[in-house]
């Protein structure tokens, strides 16, 4: 249990909109990842630049800005690259005063993360106080790679967000817990029988047993999953950087692959389906639960951009006619959506202007050329 001496020593006393959590559990959203770094030419898959941007620039459609990484050796954290805390948190305020939620990222494809036994109250601290400095209203989980099984991370981390979510309970807040991992790592586990009947009389193993299942079948989330199954807000998986994995549609007797454009909304639909269902070989996934995670454009990702953004018009649609409408989109990333490519050319919000309608926020201006000299 955390000791509220210690949580005190973190409260923030300034009253303002940060300090408040917008609740967005009946909201449709639109999900976009902020980059916590400079912008370098070359960046991007194709080489092109993204925008170095302002939370406050991000257009309104953007109902939740996850603000990319919390990280580090030891206790992973957080600090604002170009801002004082103090500018930071005002920024999270002007989000929170439209009703948007803004929450600290876990993680990234490049990120180490190790967590040990004995850790967990230390690092619901730290999550606690990064709340309380820049006025977060939540936490995505983006673990990648190692990290999704490295060390400890399977137990302490949602054991930590436990203890968050209920501290801010007690304050009549809701903490959101969010996850956005690559679609293979939802795979459905492999049953084993006889090690889940050991777990009836000896419920200390159920863990293990879990981790095996998931070992055996790729789908390294499920101990998060399981473990937060009562409590995580929503899930949106990456439908990117997986080249020719898919799956497997019996109806069609074909293999529907992430990087065939031509199959994009059956990839689309049947994915979210079969995540929707707990079926082909995936784990389930509440479809009020879940959103589709898509690159803004080929300079955000190795591959996965949608080329005709009908053919994700179409796939929402479908799922909705079948009963099964989802919470909305996820992209990487708000920065690139506002970027150019190698050639200079402006993306001028591609991905929001196609589905901002999703949460009915604005569509951006595009930025101004500039006026030539005379």
């Amino acid at each position: 249990m955390l000791n509220p001496k210690i949580i005190n020593q973190y409260k923030n006393k300034k009253v303002d909109a940060a300090s408040d959590m917008p609740d967005i559990r009946s909201k449709n959203i639109l999900m976009g990842f902020w980059h916590n770094w400079p912008s370098e030419p070359g960046q991007g898959y194709q080489q092109g630049l993204f925008k170095e941007m302002q939370l406050t620039d991000i257009p309104e459609a953007y109902n939740v800005v996850a603000v990319a990484f919390m990280k580090g050796a030891g206790i992973p954290t957080f600090k604002p690259y170009n801002l004082s805390d103090e500018a930071f948190r005002a920024q999270v305020a002007a989000l929170n005063a439209q009703g948007r939620a803004v929450l600290i990222s876990l993680g990234g494809a490049d990120a180490h993360i190790e967590l040990h036994a004995g850790q967990e109250e230390p690092l619901a601290y730290e999550i606690i106080r990064l709340v309380e400095v820049y006025g977060f209203d939540g936490l995505d989980i983006d673990l990648e790679q190692a990290a999704i099984t490295f060390a400890d991370n399977r137990t302490v981390l949602p054991a930590a967000l436990r203890m968050v979510r209920e501290h801010y309970e007690t304050e009549g807040k809701h903490f959101i817990i969010s996850m956005a991992p690559e679609f293979p790592y939802l795979r459905a586990s492999k049953k084993l029988p006889a090690l889940k009947e050991i777990t009836t009389y000896f419920p200390i193993l159920k863990e293990f047993v879990t981790f095996l299942e998931s070992f055996r079948s790729g789908g390294a989330y499920l101990a998060y999953i399981n473990a937060l199954e009562d409590i995580y807000d929503f899930i949106a998986p990456q439908y990117y950087n997986q080249g020719g994995d898919g799956v497997w549609v019996e109806e069609l007797n074909l293999l529907v692959t992430q990087n065939n454009d031509a199959h994009k909304k059956a990839f689309l639909y049947y994915l979210t389906d079969s995540l929707i269902h707990g079926t082909r070989g995936f784990t389930k996934i509440p479809a009020d639960r879940l959103a589709i995670g898509l690159p803004t454009n080929n300079d955000a990702a190795a591959n996965g951009y949608v080329i005709n953004p009908q053919d994700v018009k179409n796939a929402l649609q479908e799922l909705e006619d079948a009963g099964n409408p989802i919470r909305g989109l996820m992209t990487w990333s708000v920065n690139w959506d506002a970027g150019k490519d190698k050639t200079g050319k402006d993306y001028n919000w591609e991905f929001v202007n196609r589905y901002g309608y999703l949460t009915g926020g604005e569509t951006p201006v595009p930025d101004k050329p500039p006026v030539p000299l005379t």
